[in-house]
């Protein structure tokens, strides 16, 4: 992987955990100017609210540990593909690390796989010009970096 996508994908992760945060302080203020303006009438709505900001608390948590996974894989050099490779194969190019999904990056659609996904764990210690078959589709490794 190249300090750029690297980068890339760093900023993803702080795309991602900015805007939970917003969403979060949002309903906070909702949630706050409720309590003292309606009275104790309007209960089920503040906690309907406050539900909400669990849930997005919640992932809000999942991608910080997805983001902490990630920057500990760093930049590497391998030949071969380990946990931090990026990919391009003739189905498409992929980086093993974490469940970011779909970016883009230099015109490319770059899918980034936790390395737990059954595709990524196909991936793993094969290197270029290696194929293999899945789901019926034949990918062939044309550059691991």
């Amino acid at each position: 992987m190249t300090n750029e996508l690297y980068e890339k994908i760093v900023n993803v992760f702080d795309e991602k955990i900015n805007y939970l945060n917003a969403l979060i302080d949002d309903l906070r203020s909702q949630n706050n100017d409720t309590k003292s303006s309606m009275g104790d009438k309007y209960e089920t709505s503040r906690e309907m609210m406050q539900q909400e900001i669990t849930r997005i608390q919640n992932q809000l948590n999942e991608v910080l540990i997805q983001q902490d996974q990630f920057l500990k894989l760093g930049v590497k050099e391998s030949k071969i593909i380990i946990n931090g490779s990026y990919v391009e194969t003739s189905m498409g190019n992929f980086l093993i690390g974490c469940s970011l999904g779909e970016i883009k990056f230099d015109d490319k659609k770059i899918f980034v796989l936790s390395n737990q996904t059954p595709l990524a764990k196909v991936f793993l210690g094969k290197s270029v010009n290696d194929t293999f078959q899945m789901n019926g589709k034949t990918f062939q490794i044309n550059k691991v970096d």
